[in-house]
């Protein structure tokens, strides 16, 4: 690192007398970094920047109930450049000894007093009390706080300032940009849930806002309250007002594209792609159609050892309620198992909790064919349930939340079709920040098992777990995990009927819309199990992450191998 010597710059910070923060933590404060390998460079001097980091690191120890702290800086000089030394004295920490608010709203928080004050903690005071009353259909509800202290105990009182109380006259939309609206009324008016006659509530109009936005229409959609007058005798509040609802539409057609590449031992260059064309609003009623065609292709050998295409078409308000139905049939060409397939399949599903949660049933029908030595053909029915959770802060990069998807499929019924099967699969995978850094971990967990029953002693070979490759086990090829069976369809020949695999990722955001990843995968598949490790990079974009995977076996690994790499949009679970 080369210093210009035509300015001061700062050598290093050292931190007196603080334990709350940690001197790591009021050096960024203070805006000092020391470079690293030459990379970076020195903060320069300047007496008003040191006084204003000053005032700002005693604004935020009083924002944690340090209310007596003081922050002296002062400096020492080696040649032309300073070290900065911070003097804190930070006092004793004032504790909340009591809340002052409405009962009602204190009984629904739950509070545990007393705690240590923090300026975050009675600011979500005074929003939750804010909502509390605008719940009640208060919208201009104003909450403001006094404090009382006696030694170091702290008494917190909110005032709230309700305003007058709002009742529903109307709803109405209208086009952000002055345009007149195509979507038709009647899919607005059954996605909103506040409803005229009702009073204000603001939960109500967010739960509105987020079934508006899943429909996909809508690229931006904002309130307000317009005509505002005295209510009527009857009504619930003392004014009323129409809730108008300004929206912008999107386009309803999309096409898509996604692209990924891996490599296998004999088959070092796989692409996988596929492309789906999607109508999100068919007919003008908010009705589906996606049309997708998906392949694998061996660069190398110029094969294309799978093939696949779905359509499917979904009906957002099944029998005039608010239920999807959705309609799908799906050919697949694998040449791995030696396996044709047509199938249709039917599915209800009702949504919950702003759609985070589904829970969702039907029926299937599946016609197959191998064309192995000895082919036969055979015809399957199923009736599956599936429940799927979504709590992520973020689908494209989640700090925090989880998803938990459970599967569970009986085919035949003893009745119906060639074989009698159970098959189920539950897979949870958690994300969650590291305490006060930019690291997060990423962690999946996924079992399944599969048998037969009633009418069938064997299992359609195509029904049984397959192990290894991406999605599960990075740096082993497809299919290589598991017991090999004498009875092959194709070249896969590692199958088993207990399935399971877990996923580990250490992820950090390194510069910018650079992120790095650090891997550990394992997956067990009847008496059989493999694991391996390695490195990622990521690359943000508004779409998604773009995912370049290095993973090296640990387990039976050859002195030749030298892993694989995977290529792909998102993160792989």
């Amino acid at each position: 690192m080369i210093l210009l010597l035509s300015y001061t710059y700062v050598l290093d910070v050292k931190v007196v007398g603080a334990k709350f923060f940690k001197p790591s933590f009021i050096k960024k404060v203070f805006g000092y970094s020391r470079p690293f390998l030459g990379f970076g460079k020195y903060m320069r001097y300047s007496p008003a920047l040191l006084r204003h980091r000053a005032l700002q690191l005693e604004q935020i120890y009083r924002d944690s109930g340090f209310f007596d702290v003081k922050v002296r800086v002062r400096d020492s000089t080696v040649g032309r450049n300073r070290i900065v030394i911070v003097e804190v004295e930070e006092g004793p920490r004032y504790v909340i000894r009591r809340v002052i608010a409405p009962s009602p709203f204190l009984r629904s928080m739950r509070l545990k007093l007393p705690r240590p004050y923090s300026e975050a903690f009675v600011s979500y005071l005074e929003l939750a009390l804010t909502e509390w009353y605008q719940d009640r259909g208060f919208p201009f509800a104003e909450v403001s706080r006094e404090l009382y202290a006696e030694d170091t105990l702290l008494d917190i009182t909110l005032k709230v300032d309700s305003g007058p109380r709002v009742a529903i006259r109307g709803v109405a939309f209208k086009g952000a940009n002055g345009k007149a609206l195509t979507t038709r009324r009647k899919i607005f008016y059954r996605e909103v849930v506040v409803k005229p006659g009702e009073c204000f509530s603001i939960s109500k109009i967010r739960e509105s806002l987020s079934r508006l936005y899943r429909t996909l229409l809508f690229t931006s959609i904002r309130w307000k309250l317009e005509g505002m007058r005295k209510a009527p005798k009857g009504s619930c509040g003392d004014s009323s007002a129409v809730l108008v609802f300004y929206v912008r539409e999107g386009r309803p057609k999309i096409l898509d594209l996604t692209v990924g590449l891996q490599s296998e031992t004999d088959r070092p260059v796989l692409l996988n792609a596929e492309t789906s064309f999607q109508h999100l609003n068919l007919f003008n009623n908010l009705q589906r159609i996606q049309l997708s065609v998906s392949t694998l292709l061996d660069l190398m050998e110029q094969q294309v050892p799978r093939f696949s295409f779905n359509v499917i078409y979904q009906e957002p308000y099944f029998l005039d309620m608010y239920l999807r139905a959705n309609f799908r049939v799906k050919g697949t060409y694998d040449s791995d198992r030696s396996m044709e397939q047509l199938g249709f399949y039917g599915e209800i599903v009702k949504p919950y909790v702003l759609n985070r949660v589904e829970v969702a049933f039907g029926p299937s029908v599946e016609f197959r064919r191998t064309f192995t030595d000895g082919g036969e053909s055979y015809r399957l029915f199923k009736v599956f349930e599936r429940t799927h959770i979504d709590t992520r802060d973020d689908l494209f990069d989640p700090s925090w939340g989880s998803v938990i998807n459970l599967y569970a499929e009986e085919a035949g019924l003893g009745y119906v079709g060639d074989y009698d099967f159970l098959k189920g699969t539950a897979e949870v995978s958690v994300y969650q920040k590291f305490f006060l850094t930019e690291w997060k971990w990423a962690a999946r967990v996924k079992v399944g098992r599969v048998g037969a029953v009633l009418r069938s002693d064997t299992l359609p070979f195509y029904d049984l777990f397959t192990l290894g490759g991406e999605g599960q086990v990075r740096g082993y090829d497809r299919f290589s995990i598991g017991r090999e069976v004498k009875d092959c369809n194709g070249p896969v020949c590692h199958v088993g009927t207990s399935l399971v695999v877990f996923n580990y990722e250490i992820r950090r955001r390194i510069w910018r819309e650079i992120g790095g990843v650090i891997f550990f995968d394992f997956g067990y598949l009847s008496k059989d199990y493999g694991y391996s490790a390695g490195l990622g990079l990521r690359y943000f974009t508004p779409i998604g992450p773009i995912r370049l995977d290095w993973g090296l076996r640990l387990k039976d690994r050859s002195p030749t191998d030298r892993g694989k790499v995977y290529l792909g949009i998102g993160h792989m679970f």
